[in-house]
């Protein structure tokens, strides 16, 4: 019986440290960290827009690539206030990326505004690096 209620007590010790760890963030379809839900929002958004600036790149439609580079600007601040889920004490190397990635849209958009669509795919190439990078480091 004392074993029994020492395991009982170290498995509720266990559970409760694992809730404390995660900080009141859930990775289900709710989160208590709004800044969380927001990039949660984002991401898929993300994709989508990055296969629709890679096709506008390959037509050479700047106006598709404003769009989709708008689009991204509009959301950067949001993506370098938040924190990751996964390594979220490497919080400086998460907004160093975010920083990166806002950099290399922003030459996007501006090398597709001077029809420079050559230069547009290097600087999309590198956002695209940025995105990686930190998918790799953060989320997978």
């Amino acid at each position: 019986m004392k074993r029994f209620l020492a395991l009982l007590g170290c498995a509720f010790l266990l559970t409760e440290g694992a809730s404390f760890a995660s900080e009141g963030k859930t990775h289900g379809k709710h989160h208590t960290d709004m800044q969380m839900t927001k990039l949660h929002k984002m991401m898929p958004n993300y994709a989508k827009s990055q296969a629709r600036i890679n096709a506008a790149l390959e037509k050479g439609d700047v106006a598709a690539i404003a769009k989709e580079t708008g689009y991204l600007l509009s959301t950067a601040a949001d993506l370098e206030k938040s924190k990751p889920h996964k390594k979220s004490k490497e919080l400086k190397e998460f907004q160093k990326l975010a920083k990166e990635f806002e950099k290399d849209v922003k030459a996007t958009a501006e090398s597709a505004r001077k029809e420079d669509i050559e230069g547009a795919k290097a600087s999309f190439s590198k956002a695209e690096v940025a995105c990686d990078s930190c998918h790799a480091k953060f989320r997978y």
